[in-house]
């Protein structure tokens, strides 16, 4: 089941660079992850036996920037360097017999001196992250302990065998979207075979579009469509590749993607499709096909990033590119404390409890359809809760949700929080509020996906982009001795702009974590590992499921920001008994700086999670159960089981929500040749009627077709593409209604006459004529107009209310009071809660108009 993957992104070079254990040669290899005894191959045992269960490595086939045969790293020596790049900084100042390494812990971490260095490696050392392709279908060179011939081959397979021998699957990183270089560039290949094709071309210009960093190719192309499925069914049946991650995958067609995963299934029927949704460049909006993007993948089956609970957590986005927002928008994991760019004003405060209802969407699994109620106090729906104008809900099934807080791109969730935590916040605490970000992650529903190292505080010294910044700003020690923080200024082309900023972020002592903080993040990560994988109720597998067993407390205008409580429910009102161990579980975020303590008027016999009664950490310890009450410390993430005796118990059920509008906050419209409007696709507005359904009555003097819309004549829902019948048999009022449970597919449901005026005389008994009767003196009289009649009021007083009734041959029969009718556009005030009231504005008589298929009324003096 897809649902059951926990993956763990990692690049071959980081993995295994800097273990101190092991052949050297191996250091950065594929036979790395073949040698047990080291560092890195030793903590990710460590994480499977926990409960991890697939690795996620960056691009590994044959990429353009690496030149196997002529590198420089940063265990060679300065002399090596200076061979190839005389210019270099080190040349001439620095002893050339001194390894590249050893100049480079030298250097003052607060002066740009790190980077210039790595900017004179950084076209000539062995690292980049891959993703610039050269060959889709041959894996890279330089992990191999020699780029020719067949090793790369034969080691990349033994790479494979051995993680697929500590019970891990193998997912591979891969770019389809472009390549390196297109043309007759030397490492152009696609457009030296059909110049043309296999690149998408700018409809303008006719030159290759480069949206997506490099040399977009056209995938929406049969043949480049079919290179990317050969390449893809190629690494899963000839290298036991267990799954793919797409790289800009909306920069291709929806279509291909389906297929892709139809064919890879027919060798590997377990396979793993997921990649990232993003919707921008010339193929946006589905301008040149329907894009894999992530609103819709939605149903097929294969994930995506979810950038909601990323943002909402974090703070802000990745294109906070100044200091200003960098370090104002804090985040639900890092808020704990205001930092000094906070104004806490109400603004500020409806921003922050917004962005908690997205994380609790995103632990809810991201889906379109999941019922919640929000800071606002509204009953709403996961498509109808807002992301920057996006509807933050988009999934339908869980497995489609990956769900994460920090990966390779943008800074690491210990170099974003620095950005955001207040100055002083002690190195405990900072490391708590790692946890707790990772915690939304990992007690939610979908894939839970963690940035290799981020269970060991790992830093890159700020770095928003470390795609070539080598190995210095992005190693990682897997042995705890240190977390990689402030090393050096970050890369200037990249980070410049904010190095004041930064120069006084680590100017602040309380980022400098020791080994012990290290080491906790790192046990309790393994704790959430064991808990998540204790228990189904943390995969849960269809929306169904979800909806049906998850909750959330602490909800609506009162609610405490920085505490999320989420209920699982596995008692008989669920349905099915999941998990024998237990009725109900709890999870309680606390990401403020204080106790919380929060009852949940149903809860009963719940106690913490068995893991966490025998934590490493004792502050969790502390959390317990009285009463109602879950009672978790500050920075704390606690989970909390009600142990299942014997047969299913009650549980904990989902409260009852109010039944949502399946279109939610979007209105629902009905258009055609109606008296009121003459198919204006936003005339007239069709209510929520409960169930799913929206109707409306409808006056009708002869037939009509009309469609529902949504506002405009781009989302019309008619019958087969056609407008529908208004199945007209008399003057009347018909009710059109519209079926929406299926909010994608809507049913038309068939227009039926609810009250018929055929052959009707209409009367108006009360004060304003002849009394309330129905004698011929409040007969009204038909006019032209298919639907009007009008009559003429006895003498009125100026100041005196009269009160009036519409019928059409007695009581009860087509009565209409002031609930029923409106003022038309015009006319002299009425008004009046059960009788219609008029008061005359002066001595005389009036004219009482009532067009019975529209419902309004018309008064005007004679």
């Amino acid at each position: 089941m897809d649902e059951y993957h926990i993956l763990y992104e990692s690049h071959l070079r980081d993995f295994s660079f800097s273990d101190s254990k092991g052949k050297k040669k191996y250091n950065g290899k594929y036979l790395a992850l073949t040698e047990d005894k080291r560092e890195s191959v030793q903590h990710l045992q460590e994480l499977q036996a926990a409960g991890l269960t697939t690795l996620h490595i960056l691009p590994a086939f044959d990429i353009a920037t690496v030149d196997e045969a002529n590198t420089v790293d940063i265990n060679d020596k300065v002399r090596d360097l200076c061979k190839v790049k005389p210019e270099a900084v080190v040349c001439g100042t620095e002893n050339k017999n001194a390894t590249l390494e050893s100049v480079l812990a030298s250097y003052d971490p607060a002066t740009k001196d790190a980077q210039t260095l790595m900017n004179d490696l950084r076209m000539l050392d062995s690292f980049n992250w891959g993703y610039d392709p050269f060959h889709y279908t041959v894996p890279e060179g330089s992990y191999a302990t020699n780029a020719e011939g067949t090793a790369r081959i034969k080691e990349f397979r033994e790479m494979v065998k051995a993680t697929h021998e500590m019970d891990l699957k193998l997912v591979m990183d891969v770019v389809y979207n472009h390549t390196n270089a297109s043309g007759v560039n030397e490492k152009s290949v696609l457009d030296k075979i059909v110049p043309g094709y296999y690149h998408r071309l700018n409809i303008n210009t006719g030159g290759v579009e480069t949206s997506t960093c490099c040399d977009n190719t056209a995938t929406e192309n049969r043949m480049m469509g079919k290179l990317m499925v050969d390449s893809l069914v190629t690494w899963a049946k000839e290298y036991n590749v267990d799954g793919f991650r797409f790289d800009l995958m909306a920069h291709q067609p929806k279509d291909l993607m389906v297929e892709a995963l139809e064919e890879v299934r027919k060798v590997r029927p377990d396979i793993l499709f997921y990649g990232e949704g993003w919707d921008f460049g010339e193929v946006a909006n589905n301008a040149r096909f329907e894009q894999a993007t992530q609103i819709n993948m939605a149903g097929t089956g294969i994930g995506t990033f979810s950038d909601r609970l990323r943002d909402a957590v974090r703070g802000g986005s990745p294109f906070d590119g100044d200091g200003t927002g960098l370090r104002k928008n804090q985040g639900f994991a890092n808020a704990a404390y205001p930092n000094e760019r906070r104004d806490e004003s109400q603004e500020e405060l409806t921003n922050m409890l917004h962005n908690q209802d997205i994380v609790r969407l995103g632990m809810a699994g991201n889906l379109a359809d999941f019922v919640m109620v929000d800071s606002k106090g509204n009953t709403i729906t996961g498509k109808d809760l807002d992301y920057n104008g996006a509807p933050a809900g988009y999934t339908k099934s869980p497995s489609e949700n990956i769900s994460y807080v920090s990966k390779h791109d943008n800074q690491t969730l210990w170099d974003n929080n620095a950005y955001k935590t207040a100055t002083g916040v002690t190195p405990e605490e900072r490391a708590r509020m790692q946890t707790i970000a990772i915690s939304t992650v990992m007690t939610g529903q979908g894939i839970p996906f963690i940035h290799m190292g981020s269970e060991l505080l790992r830093s890159k010294s700020m770095q928003r982009d470390s795609y070539d910044s080598g190995d210095w700003f992005n190693r990682v020690r897997f042995d705890g001795s240190d977390n990689n923080w402030n090393v050096g200024l970050p890369r200037e082309d990249k980070d410049g702009a904010n190095y004041e900023l930064i120069g006084q972020i680590i100017a602040d002592t309380s980022l400098y974590v020791d080994e012990s903080d290290i080491e906790l993040t790192k046990q309790q990560f393994l704790e959430l590992l064991q808990m998540r994988t204790s228990s189904p109720l943390f995969q849960l597998q269809t929306a169904d499921d979800v909806a049906d067993r998850v909750d959330f407390h602490n909800v609506g205008e009162d609610q405490t920001y920085g505490l999320i409580v989420m209920s699982i429910d596995d008692g008989t009102s669920a349905g099915a008994d999941l998990d024998p161990n237990y009725d109900a579980v709890v999870v309680v975020v606390n990401a403020t700086a204080e106790e919380q303590n929060f009852t949940v008027d149903a809860a009963s016999g719940f106690e913490l999670h068995s893991v966490q009664q025998d934590s490493a950490d004792a502050i969790v310890q502390q959390a317990y159960f009285a009463g109602n009450t879950f009672n978790v410390p500050a920075l704390t993430t606690a989970v909390f089981v009600q142990p299942q005796d014997g047969t299913q118990g009650a549980g904990l059920p989902v409260d009852s929500k109010e039944d949502v509008p399946p279109f939610g906050q979007q209105k629902v419209y009905i258009a055609g040749d109606f008296p009121s409007d003459f198919w204006n696709p936003a005339g007239i507005e069709v209510p929520y009627a409960g169930n799913g359904i929206y109707k409306v009555a409808l006056g009708l003097a002869r037939d009509t077709g009309y469609k529902f819309t949504l506002g405009t004549w781009d989302n019309a829902m008619g019958c087969g593409g056609d407008n529908c019948p208004a199945n007209f048999s008399e003057i009347g009022m018909y009710e059109f209604a519209v079926d929406a449970t299926d909010y994608q597919a809507p049913q038309i449901i068939d227009t039926k006459l609810v009250e018929s005026y055929a052959g009707k005389d209409w009367y108006i008994p009360g004060t304003i004529v002849g009394g309330w009767n129905h004698d011929v003196a409040n007969l009204m009289v038909f006019a032209q107009d298919d639907g009007l009649v009008s009559i003429e009021s006895a003498e009125l007083t100026a100041g005196t209310n009269y009160e009036f009734k519409f019928t059409c041959g007695d009581w009860g029969q087509c009565e209409h009071g002031a609930s029923a009718v409106t003022v038309a556009d015009g006319s002299l005030p009425i008004g009046g809660d059960n009788n219609i009231t008029f008061t005359a504005p002066a001595d005389g008589r009036y004219v009482i108009s009532f067009d019975f298929l529209q419902k309004t009324v018309f008064i005007e003096a004679l």
